[in-house]
């Protein structure tokens, strides 16, 4: 009888530890979807998901056990229950209630500071990767900013349709970089100060396609506008902002002509990407 007990105890043990590990990453993933977390690259999450699966497949193993011997000792315990052990049972009953209560608060608060360490970390690998983006982009748009220079300065005004087949060609070259998502080439518009042309090689070359004018109205707008006016100071705000987007102003002897904006990949692993290459 008391060998049964204690592997009753063991199996529930076990499952329960299997249970909230299970549960613990559950919630882990659900704050990793919804807060849009990057602190997992994918192999990690590939060998987390292999440890639910696990901790899930071992646990209903548990649970088949726990209730096999479970309904064996209710069976064994009823042939011998009197009446006054009934009310003994029932004055003994309160203790494991408090226990579980216990438990209960102590797992919440568990995952609560699970959940505030994870959000720190996120926090400083955001940070680590923001800058690990604009140095990237820094880089390759100094590299190509004697080109773009070429190419905008003869631009009197943006032009709606038949855009430059070079201008076309730098931009999809910014796009193929792995660590870009989105190019787009913005320039003054030479009659209206409150608005400005947008170009993107957002698919394969037409002559119909060219640049679009819009009206300032956002924060990184008026920042553009402000750098284009001489006045630096908010587009660099902007660059020094958490995030992965990077702004490049094409200026020459004149002044700047036009606002590169690289938007970065999401999906890039800017971990394990060399700098400089």
């Amino acid at each position: 009888m008391k060998t049964r007990v204690r592997l009753l105890s063991l199996s529930v043990w076990i499952t329960s530890v299997l249970l909230c590990a299970a549960g613990l990453l559950v919630v882990v993933g659900v704050f990793n979807a919804t807060l849009g977390w990057d602190i997992f690259g994918p192999k990690v999450e590939a060998f987390l998901y292999g440890i639910f699966g696990s901790c899930m497949a071992l646990a209903g193993v548990g649970v088949a056990l726990t209730l096999v011997l479970g309904i064996h000792e209710v069976v064994s315990s009823v042939r011998g229950i009197s009446e006054g052990r009934d009310e003994e049972a029932r004055r003994k009953s309160e203790a494991p209630r408090k226990a579980y209560l216990e438990s209960m608060m102590f797992i919440a608060l568990l995952l609560a500071a699970v959940i505030a360490v994870l959000a720190m970390l996120n926090a400083g690998i955001q940070r680590h990767r923001s800058k690990v983006f604009k140095k990237l982009a820094s880089e390759q748009m100094e590299h190509f900013g004697a080109k773009i220079r070429k190419l905008v300065g003869p631009l009197e005004r943006p032009p709606r349709d038949h855009v430059p087949q070079e201008i076309y060609d730098m931009m999809n070259t910014l796009d193929d970089l792995s660590f870009v998502q989105r190019a787009t080439l913005y320039i003054p518009d030479p009659e209206d100060k409150s608005a400005m042309w947008g170009y993107t090689a957002w698919r394969e070359y037409r002559i119909e396609d060219g640049f679009a004018r819009f009206f300032i109205a956002k924060d990184f707008e008026r920042a553009m506008q402000s750098a284009v006016g001489g006045e630096g100071d908010a587009l660099v705000k902007q660059n020094g902002a958490i995030g992965f987007t990077w702004y490049y102003p094409v200026a020459t002897d004149d002044g700047v002509i036009a606002i590169m904006r690289l938007d970065g990949n999401p999906r890039e692993n800017f971990r394990e990407y060399p700098l400089g290459s």
